[in-house]
């Protein structure tokens, strides 16, 4: 059986008159022209390991001891913002206790007097407490119990 050398035009999902395309003429074609610059794809590439590099670097740093530092200075802006938040109910003598506990949970951070995994009480303590933008006395009170048993736990 031999194949002809022409086909008869026919209609199909190539379109009407539209001959059909054999795999040997589509591979013996010369190639598409590109549709991006030939430079994208090193541009992409150069980018990707950009981003690897910083991810490593940033890693290396957090681990070194930048996470807690980076904790102590969340905390103080938490500070910041809480003192603004204090309901009406909650004593100056109150909030003073606390900023003096929180004051010393954030000098045994800085001074590596308990690891940074010991502040995750206190946080969730913050974090639900500050959730409704609003510190009440029992609330104080609670993230005050917090910030002072985690400070007990401290190396001396």
């Amino acid at each position: 059986m031999t194949v002809p050398e022409t086909l008869p035009e026919i209609s199909g999902p190539a379109g009407p008159g539209r001959r059909i395309q054999w795999p040997a003429d589509y591979y013996s074609s010369p190639a598409p022209l590109a549709v991006l610059p030939r430079g994208v794809a090193y541009g992409c590439g150069a980018a990707s390991v950009l981003v690897l590099v910083l991810v490593f670097a940033g890693g290396a740093v957090l681990s070194g001891g930048g996470f807690a530092q980076f904790m102590d200075f969340a905390m103080g802006m938490s500070l910041g913002e809480m003192r603004g938040q204090f309901a009406a109910d909650v004593t100056p003598a109150r909030k003073a206790t606390l900023e003096s506990e929180i004051e010393r949970l954030r000098q045994n951070l800085r001074g590596e007097k308990i690891p940074v995994t010991a502040m995750q009480p206190f946080m969730v303590a913050l974090r639900d407490a500050g959730s409704d933008k609003t510190i009440t006395a029992k609330e104080a009170e609670e993230l005050e119990a917090t910030a002072r048993k985690i400070n007990l736990r401290s190396k001396r």
